[in-house]
């Protein structure tokens, strides 16, 4: 059977609804996809297939041409990538239940190493900020695609940092990616800016695909078997972007956390990961070393800027009362602040490099 000849009935299959398990099953069991789409009811049954989806296989066979559906595809500038194709990507032959195909818009940016930066899709100012500067500083100092889910909150804020600083970034949908199907709609313009900017949106699931919530934890493995390593900023206790660093985690992956607020329902995941041990972030440049991403030349770096002013006026007024070093509670005295609201303050600084940590709870500016 020639490639072509079984990209096209996985396709047809997939628009029929086969997931990943089913189609698993119809080719252990029937040798090809072809032979899938054109057994009868007692072959599909035997090889584990439930009723409803030999039903609509049953419908679906009546209704749609292969070559159509082929050519539909091409139209709307969407390739099928089968994994043992040159275009998929080699990381994720090597986690357990890869993926049998990608659908894709764009570019992944097989020559690059990659960094899934994920969190929480209710994302707080600091969640936003703490996300730019890393990914800013990330792309003063290296070359790297960023790879994220195109949720809303964290996985937005990653995808246009590394756009607003020059990166190739790839977005993995739980849902299918044509426009009717995208999910979240709200969505649809950034993912046409990656794809326009070098980047990618890919997706495991055919055009027309609803976001089911199965899907999503699905998508999360896709998320993390692309990258080097994963890096959780911001994340509640039951958050989709602790299975994606479940999922590095297993697929050997090294994975990052940012602290947040102590108090903050939006850092408990965060906290866990780092208890469990995940590595703590508080620059890019943990993530750098880490991973031994080669540095750009210095020239390169200075062409791509870093650091930078906060303009947040919390910020500034709590960085210029450490002219001299001060505790938390000195510095809640002073500004009436709550304890919570001055710790993920002093972390936002920290991360920018303005302050250190003199321990005993006292920070002081670094210079």
């Amino acid at each position: 059977m020639s490639l072509p000849q079984e990209k096209k009935f996985l396709h047809a299959l997939a628009l029929a609804g086969a997931e990943y398990d089913a189609l698993q099953k119809i080719y252990s069991a029937l040798g090809s996809y072809e032979a899938a789409w054109q057994a009868d009811t007692a072959a599909l049954a035997s090889a584990g297939i439930s009723r409803e989806l030999i039903e609509r296989l049953a419908r679906i066979r009546t209704e749609l041409n292969p070559d159509d559906a082929m050519r539909s595809l091409v139209a709307e500038g969407i390739a099928l990538v089968m994994a043992d194709e040159p275009e998929f990507p080699a990381e994720l032959r090597e986690i357990a239940s890869p993926p049998l195909a990608l659908y894709m818009k764009g570019k992944v940016g097989l020559d690059l190493p990659r960094l899934a930066v994920v969190g929480t899709r209710k994302a707080t100012a600091y969640g936003r900020e703490a996300t730019q500067k890393i990914i800013r500083d990330i792309a003063s100092q290296t070359e790297i695609a960023i790879v994220s889910g195109l949720a809303t909150g964290i996985d937005t804020e990653a995808h246009r940092a590394a756009l607003a600083h020059g990166l190739i970034t790839v977005g993995v949908l739980g849902s299918g990616m044509d426009h009717t199907s995208f999910f979240p709609p709200e969505n649809w313009n950034l993912a046409e800016d990656i794809i326009s900017n070098g980047g990618a949106v890919i997706s495991e699931y055919p055009p027309g695909a609803p976001a089911l919530k199965h899907h999503f934890p699905a998508r999360n493995r896709i998320i993390a078997g692309l990258a080097k390593g994963a890096l959780v900023i911001e994340a509640p206790e039951r958050s989709g972007a602790l299975i994606t660093a479940r999922f590095a985690m297993e697929q050997g992956r090294d994975v990052f956390a940012v602290p947040g607020q102590l108090f903050s329902q939006s850092a408990i995941g965060a906290h866990r990961l780092i208890q469990d041990g995940a590595k703590l972030v508080m620059k890019a440049e943990d993530i750098i070393a880490e991973l031994g991403l080669p540095r750009r030349a210095r020239a390169d770096a200075a062409a791509f800027g870093g650091g930078g002013d906060l303009t947040d006026d919390t910020s500034r007024t709590i960085l210029s009362l450490l002219g001299e070093p001060k505790s938390v509670d000195e510095l809640k005295e002073e500004t009436d602040l709550a304890t919570p609201d001055i710790i993920a303050r002093l972390s936002l600084l920290e991360l920018n490099g303005l302050i250190r940590s003199l321990g005993q709870n006292r920070f002081g500016r670094t210079t």
